[in-house]
């Protein structure tokens, strides 16, 4: 786990060295899928109460829910992201990498979490403030990954947000309502 957390700094950071090992090395989805889950997994303590309440047994149906909704919001924005790509802008890119390079963006998103509990309000500052990191870290993959200009990089990685809340909002993943 040692080299996950390492690469998982270098990606925050925006070094491009981490994105040539996602695109390089197939373990780094399973990689991504464990920080994805983890992630939820933080996110639910932070909005159920702490840590202790993931030991009270009626929670756990909604701690798998909300596992498995962060999964599918993970794979749905890599899916729009490479689609944009692909389809839009008509570069390359392998959807693998995208699904890499998506989970190791994905903690950063905690960070709505914790301005959530600084200001004591869930909503647009939040979402913002956590989603700013994680647009970032897309859109350097995004760039490395299929060589776009950074200014496309951002619209791509900008647009599948969009796009995730568009699904999102008609299918409601969310498991906290």
């Amino acid at each position: 786990m040692g080299e996950v957390a390492s690469r998982f700094l270098q990606a925050i950071r925006l070094e491009r060295q981490a994105y040539v090992w996602m695109d390089f090395n197939d373990r780094a989805t399973g990689d991504a899928l464990i920080l994805v889950a983890i992630t939820q997994v933080l996110m639910f303590a932070g909005f159920a109460g702490g840590l202790g309440s993931l030991f009270n047994v009626g929670l756990w149906e909604l701690l798998i829910s909300f596992i498995l909704g962060g999964l599918v919001q993970w794979l749905l924005y890599s899916a729009i992201a490479w689609a944009i790509v692909r389809y839009i802008v008509q570069a390359g890119g392998e959807f693998a990498t995208y699904l890499r390079f998506t989970g190791f963006a994905f903690p950063t998103t905690l960070i709505s979490l914790a301005v959530a509990i600084v200001i004591g309000e869930t909503g647009l500052i939040p979402f913002v403030a956590g989603f700013i990191w994680f647009i970032a870290v897309i859109a350097r993959g995004v760039e490395y990954e299929s060589d776009l200009p950074a200014a496309r990089a951002w619209v791509v990685a900008i647009g599948a947000l969009g796009g995730l809340l568009i699904v999102d909002a008609i299918f409601n993943f969310s498991p906290i309502t």
